[in-house]
């Protein structure tokens, strides 16, 4: 338990600036956030940047301890954007660059990172099975389609 808590408390530290800048792009919903499962989300309504996802066909993002959502944080969206939260602990500030470079290598389909969040989220194909979270418009910080320009696509 005490190597659990030191571990979660240095991932935290190690993306803390991810969530920084995860925290400014909350802001640009335009609502108030709420904690979900120990993560900062912003996904009460859309507007201004959850606005802008819907029109890109994408659901929501995650930014370090942050999730910008056009819908609530719940079921398989939930666990999907928290499997990024651990990815991102991990990662810490070497988690979009990677991000990037392997949605350039391997696409959204088939990136590995989209690929165990999906496993994580319970769905058994992944992005390429086009369930719930892998078609267009659905859930994922990409929604289900290519990658995205930094702070508007890693989750």
């Amino acid at each position: 338990m005490y190597r659990a808590a030191v571990a979660r408390a240095l991932g935290f530290l190690w993306t803390l600036p991810n969530t920084v800048l995860g925290l400014v792009l909350g802001l640009l919903t335009f609502q108030r956030p709420r904690l979900v499962r120990g993560v900062v989300a912003f996904d009460r309504a859309e507007r201004g940047l959850t606005w802008v996802l819907r029109r890109l066909d994408r659901t929501a993002m995650t930014v370090g301890h942050v999730v910008v959502s056009a819908r609530p944080l719940e079921g398989a969206l939930l666990e999907h954007e928290l499997h990024h939260v651990r990815q991102y602990r991990a990662w810490g500030p070497l988690f979009i660059p990677a991000y990037l470079l392997l949605a350039a290598v391997f696409g959204y389909r088939r990136h590995p990172f989209e690929r165990a969040a999906m496993r994580a989220a319970g769905e058994v194909g992944g992005p390429a099975a086009g369930g719930e979270l892998g078609g267009p418009g659905a859930g994922g910080e990409l929604g289900g389609r290519g990658p995205s320009p930094p702070g508007s696509g890693p989750a």
